[in-house]
C-alpha cells in the first residue's frame, strides 16, 4: 500500500479512534519507555533498575544501607559536539512532533515530556546522525496534561519503508527508513538492546499501545518502530 494512500489514512484514523475510545472510557495512562542506562555506563550495559530505599530499622537494629538511585539531576551532560534533534516527521502518517532532550527520571525510567504533543530524545545515548548506536525518541500516546491523544498515537500504523525525517538543531534534516514495527507486552521488551550505544546506527521510536489497565493506570504494550539511516536531505 502506498504511503499516504486513502486506505492507509483510513487505517490510521481507525487506530487513533480505538485509542481515543480507550482514553475516554478508561482514563489517560502512564506510558514508560523502559529503564534507561545510567549515564556514562559502557556500551550495551544492562539498563539501570530503580531500587527502593530500605525502610528505617528499629532503634536497636543495624543502620540501613544507603542505596544509589539514578537521578536525572545528577546525570552528566550530553557529549560535547552533539547536535540534538528538535523535530520529527513521518509524512505517511501525517505525524509531526517537536523533540526535547531528556534524561533519566528518579525511578530509573527514561524521562518523557508530560505533554503528549512533544517527544523526548534520550540525550545520554546516541544522537541521530552519529555513526553507531541507537538514538531513542519516545512520547506518550496520550497524557493527562494533554487531555487527549498525541501524535505518537499513530505510530503503530507505520510500515517498513516509511520515511522518518529528523530535524536537527543546526537546521539540517536526516532521513531514516522504517525497517520494523513491533508491538509487544512491556515485560517482553529487551530494553538493553533498545538503548544500545554500540552497533549499527539506528533510530528507535517508542510509545504505548495495547489495552489500558485502569487499576494500574497504564497500557499493556509498547509500540517500537525501528529505522535505519537513509541519508541527509
Amino acid at each position: 500500500m502506498a504511503p499516504g494512500s486513502p486506505a492507509r489514512r483510513r487505517g490510521c484514523r481507525a487506530a487513533v479512534a480505538v485509542l481515543l475510545a480507550a482514553a475516554l472510557t478508561g482514563g489517560l495512562g502512564a506510558c514508560g519507555a523502559g529503564p534507561a542506562p545510567a549515564p556514562g555506563s559502557p556500551p550495551a550495559a544492562t539498563p539501570a533498575t530503580p531500587t527502593p530505599t530500605p525502610s528505617p530499622s528499629p532503634p536497636d537494629g543495624p543502620e540501613p544501607t544507603p542505596v544509589a538511585v539514578v537521578r536525572a539531576d545528577l546525570a552528566a551532560a550530553a557529549a560535547p559536539g552533539t547536535v540534538a534533534p528538535v523535530a520529527l516527521t513521518i509524512a505517511a502518517l501525517g505525524l509531526e512532533v517537536p523533540v526535547d532532550p531528556v534524561g533519566v527520571a528518579p525511578d530509573g525510567q527514561m524521562e518523557i515530556p508530560p505533554l503528549a504533543e512533544r517527544a523526548g530524545w534520550y540525550r545520554f545515548g546516541a544522537a541521530p546522525g552519529e555513526p553507531a548506536g541507537t538514538a531513542v525518541i519516545a512520547a506518550h500516546v496520550d497524557s493527562v496534561a494533554s487531555a487527549g491523544l498525541g501524535p505518537f498515537a499513530r505510530l503503530g500504523d507505520a510500515a517498513p519503508g516509511d520515511a522518518v525525517d529528523v530535524v536537527l538543531a543546526d537546521g539540517s534534516t536526516l532521513r531514516y527508513t522504517v525497517t520494523a514495527v513491533e508491538r509487544m507486552a512491556k515485560p517482553a521488551v529487551a530494553w538493553a538492546d533498545v538503548f544500545r550505544r554500540d552497533g549499527s546506527a539506528r533510530l528507535i521510536l517508542v510509545t504505548c499501545g495495547g489495552t489500558f489497565a485502569r487499576d494500574a493506570g497504564r497500557y499493556s504494550d509498547n509500540v517500537i518502530v525501528t529505522s535505519e539511516p537513509a541519508g541527509q536531505r
